[in-house]
């Protein structure tokens, strides 16, 4: 009677967790955060290694009718790296927004993540993440390409920006006023001596 009973408690908690083991969490796996390259932590990594190095940064600068060059402290490099880190694709408010898709290239070897949007009210409209695979380590980046697009006032601004991994960032901006030409500026901020 008593091997009975044991049994008989034994099958009713194997019952008990599996039922509580099986339940239904009430998450959808569609609707459940979406995992994007973390693209404003890895510029802010590579900042890091500028600020921590304390590496020398030079500021190429052209527009209309001028081009200078110039050594940029090392706050004025970060500063002017804030267009690669907002808005941030990983924010699950922003990723909800966009779309990944992804390609292998065996002639280079490279790995590409292509981020878009058709939200006409967020400035960020793509950003593209090339990696280098590797086996043994860690992928690596090689290069991240973004497009914005916004008002400020009556000004249409359009933003290239390109970030090179280890060398340098370059953004491309146009701006128009209405039926106005449209006027280029480029900044390319270099931190690597080889370059």
């Amino acid at each position: 009677m008593r091997f009975s009973t044991c049994k008989q408690l034994l099958g009713g908690w194997l019952m008990i967790s599996l039922l509580l083991g099986c339940k239904d969490t009430g998450k959808n796996p569609a609707s459940e955060e979406k995992q994007y390259f973390p693209v404003a932590d890895y510029v802010r990594s590579q900042l890091h290694v500028i600020d921590s190095l304390q590496l020398p940064v030079t500021l190429y600068r052209s527009g209309e009718n001028r081009s200078d060059t110039l050594q940029l402290s090392t706050k004025e490099c970060l500063e002017m790296a804030a267009p690669f880190q907002d808005p941030d694709i990983t924010d699950p408010a922003v990723a909800s927004k966009f779309t990944e898709t992804s390609f292998a290239d065996q002639s280079i070897p490279s790995v590409t993540f292509n981020y878009s949007t058709k939200d006409e009210k967020l400035p960020l409209k793509r950003v593209d993440v090339v990696l280098h695979p590797d086996p043994a380590l860690a992928e690596k980046v090689r290069t991240i390409y973004m497009e914005k697009m916004y008002s400020s006032g009556d000004t249409l601004i359009e933003e290239k920006l390109f970030w090179n991994n280890d060398h340098y960032y370059q953004i491309l901006r146009t701006s128009r006023i209405g039926a106005a030409p449209p006027t280029l500026s480029q900044v390319k901020v270099v931190w690597d001596p080889t370059e």
